[in-house]
């Protein structure tokens, strides 16, 4: 039985499924921050995904062009990073702590300057939860999007070089 080959779609649900899994570990069995550490294996298993899909379209397709490397690294980030923002949707949602941690940490920023009003203070708490989550989407979506047109541009030009 001949096996068909992954697709690159295929491959990013792949990806983004070891994504969630080292995200889920570090931050649950590890107790990493979301924002420390935890970031660098991530983002070293994305990278890593990428490159495996554009090697994997080099051994089948050899000699392709560098506009069809692109394309398929292309896509394979873009389903990561769609799957990448929706967990980050969720996970955020399932950890209200993280948000109540961040307004406490500027809170104390912020009485330690000695110039804010209780009032200013409690608005400023307020405009934080209006765009936490936004902001949150929004650094992810760019985030992947720029490592991911990066990536492929980068292994796209090297992969598509003729020997």
């Amino acid at each position: 039985m001949i096996m068909k080959p992954i697709s690159a779609t295929k491959k990013g649900v792949l990806i983004s499924v070891a994504l969630i899994a080292s995200s889920l570990i570090s931050f649950y069995l590890l107790k990493m921050s979301e924002r420390g550490e935890s970031q660098y294996i991530t983002l070293s298993i994305f990278i890593a995904g990428i490159v495996w899909v554009l090697y994997t379209f080099k051994q089948k397709n050899p000699g392709s062009s560098f506009k069809a490397f692109f394309s398929e690294g292309f896509k394979s980030f873009i389903v990561v990073t769609f799957i990448m923002v929706l967990y980050t949707f969720v996970f955020y949602k399932f950890n209200p702590q993280i948000l109540d941690n961040a307004i406490l940490e500027n809170n104390a920023i912020i009485q330690t300057d000695g110039n804010r009003t209780a009032m200013e203070i409690a608005e400023n708490t307020k405009k934080i939860r209006n765009i936490f989550m936004p902001m949150m989407l929004s650094i992810n979506t760019i985030k992947y999007l720029i490592l991911g047109s990066l990536i492929s541009v980068v292994c796209g030009g090297f992969f598509s070089q003729k020997n």
